[in-house]
Parts: structure tokens; sequence; C-alpha cells
């Protein structure tokens, strides 16, 4: 009984611990509130949406393994503010340039750079002009005709032109027609003849510098050239540019039949009578073949007509003497 008695005892009491309110605090005696029990009619709840999946985080980096401190490093380190503040700004890092391309706008053109212009040859010949020759045949002057010379260049390209004719009594009786003309380059080594054009009685002998291939042409062969080569119009004006002033000067000259090389000699400085009054000239010589060609250049002053030819004496094989004196000199820059 006793024993019972006891399980009994501990189950009332196991029973109480479970379903009383609580501990009752000394002398109160209120009664024990009565325990009612609801029953509610409810929905089953919304089951709730399931959780977004969670990014996983990027693996943290290995951490940098910091190199020692040197003993200037610590003292900067631990440095009061103020004594940072007031370094150098040298000692600040540069700024780095944006990596970003410039706007089109920010950016100027490039200048546009123009070659330069081509300059003419500088040369002492007039840049156009005429001269007028009265022809006389024998030592006596009888005159039996006329020629006229004249000349156009703008420093880049020349024309020259030759007019020969017989004139009076000599035209009655033989009227004769030479024509000459010479076109080509200005350079600064002088002429450099492109074609040159012989024409009389019907027939035209021609000469074509072909200045690339270092030849002239003909009408049915070709002949080697070299810098300086003229023809028998350019020659004379090859001689203002040259200016010699002694010595001999070698020339290659195309006839329009042939290539000769005339050798220039230079006689010295005369006074040479013309219809004019007298002028100073310079005297020059060539030989070709059987014939002489004689020049009397004009020296002085006068850019006008300096180096221009003030007579040309002709000596054929037969040893006529053909003179051209100056008459008429009209020439401008």
């Amino acid at each position: 009984m006793p024993i019972a008695f006891a399980l009994v005892a501990s189950a009332l009491l196991h029973a109480a611990a479970l379903l009383g309110p609580g501990w009752v605090l000394p002398g109160t005696h209120e009664p024990e509130p009565t325990t009612t029990i609801e029953a509610v009619l409810a929905p089953p709840p919304t089951p709730a949406p399931a959780p977004a999946p969670v990014a996983k985080a990027a693996p943290k980096p290995p951490p940098v393994r910091q190199r020692p401190q040197s003993a200037a490093q610590a003292v900067v380190a631990t440095a009061a503010p103020a004594e940072i503040a007031a370094a150098p700004a040298a000692a600040e890092a540069p700024p780095v340039a944006s990596p970003v391309a410039a706007s089109p706008a920010a950016v100027a053109p490039a200048p546009t750079i123009e070659p330069p212009a081509p300059q003419p040859a500088n040369t002492a010949l007039p840049g156009r002009g005429r001269m007028r020759y009265v022809i006389t045949r024998g030592e006596g002057g009888f005159v039996i005709g006329q020629a006229v010379h004249s000349w156009d260049h703008d420093g880049f390209t020349y024309r020259l032109k030759s007019m020969t004719e017989t004139t009076g009594l000599a035209a009655v009786f033989k009227p004769v027609q030479v024509f000459q003309s010479s076109q080509g380059e200005v350079t600064a080594d002088g002429l450099r003849p492109r074609e040159f054009r012989h024409e009389r009685a019907g027939s035209i002998d021609t000469a074509n510098f072909d200045w690339l291939r270092r030849v002239v042409r003909y009408a049915a062969r070709e002949d080697s050239i070299v810098a300086g080569t003229q023809d028998m119009l350019s020659m004379y004006y090859q001689l203002v540019l040259l200016a010699p002033q002694s010595g001999v000067v070698e020339m290659p000259i195309a006839t329009g039949r042939k290539l000769e090389i005339f050798r220039l000699e230079v006689l010295g400085e005369v006074t040479l009578t013309l219809p004019g009054g007298e002028r100073r000239a310079l005297h020059v010589r060539t030989r070709s073949s059987n014939d002489t060609i004689e020049l009397w250049l004009r020296t002085g002053a006068d850019a006008a007509s300096r180096g221009l030819p003030l007579k040309i004496r002709f000596i054929d094989r037969r040893g006529d003497i053909f003179d051209q004196v100056a008459d008429d000199l009209d020439s401008a820059q």
C-alpha cells in the first residue's frame, strides 16, 4: 500500500504541473478560472513560395602577402596626419590618363601640307623678244635678204622661231624662204629642246628629242644624246645662258639630218660696228664639216640684249660669206 500510494501521489503531482495555470503566490485564494477549449475550422494555409536561389559568393582572393616595411616606410606609416599632409606634392603618383578615346570633336584635324609650287628657271634671256637681221653676201655687203628671230619663254617652256627670206632683186631672181622652229623646256642648265623643224622649198627636216631614252629621232634613225644637246636654232640662245668668257665650249647639235659636235672657240671681246653704232661683243667661232660659223655676242650692262648675237656669219665650203647683222632689236622682260 505505501508503495501504491506513493505512485498515485506522484502521478497526481505530474498532472498538476502539466495542466495547472501556474504557481499560486502565497496569500492569494482566488479560484482558478475554468479552462474553455474552442475549435475553429479554417481553410488550410496557402503554401509560401519557394525561396529564390541564393547566388554563390565569389571565392575570396588569396590574401596578399605584404612585404616587410623598411624603416623609412614604418616612420611614414606611424607619422601624424599633419606630417603626411606636409609632404611634397611631387611624392604623389601622377594621374593616370583615361583609356577612353577622345571624341572626334576634341581631336584637331592634321594640317594639310601642300607641296611648294615649282619655280621658273632663272635665266638671262628676256621673256620674249624679236630681232631682225639684214643678210648680205660677200665682202662688199650686197643685201640679199633678211632674217627675223623671235622667242618666248616663261621660265618653264620656250618657243623659238626664225624666218629667213630673200628680198629685193634677189627675191626676184631666186625667191627663197627658210623657216626654223624649236620648242622645249627651260631648266637650270639651259634649254632642253623637244622638237626642231627646218623647212625649205617643200622639204622638211625634223629632230625629236626623247630625254627619257636619251635619243634624238630623225626620219629614219636615232642618235644617242647627252645633257646639253641643242638644235641649229636653240644653240644661239643656249650661248646666251652659258655666257662663255674664254676657252672652248663643246656642244652637240642636231641639224635635222644628223648629230654633230660643235667646238665653240671663244676668240675674245671686240668692238663691232653696226648700223646703230659701235657695240662691244664677244667673238666666238665654230667649224662644222666644211662650213664655218662665227658669232658676235653682245656684252655690257644692257640686260635686255646681253648675250644675244649681234652678228652671225656663215662661210660655206666654197668660201662664200653670208652675214646677218642686227638691224632692229625689240625685246621685253
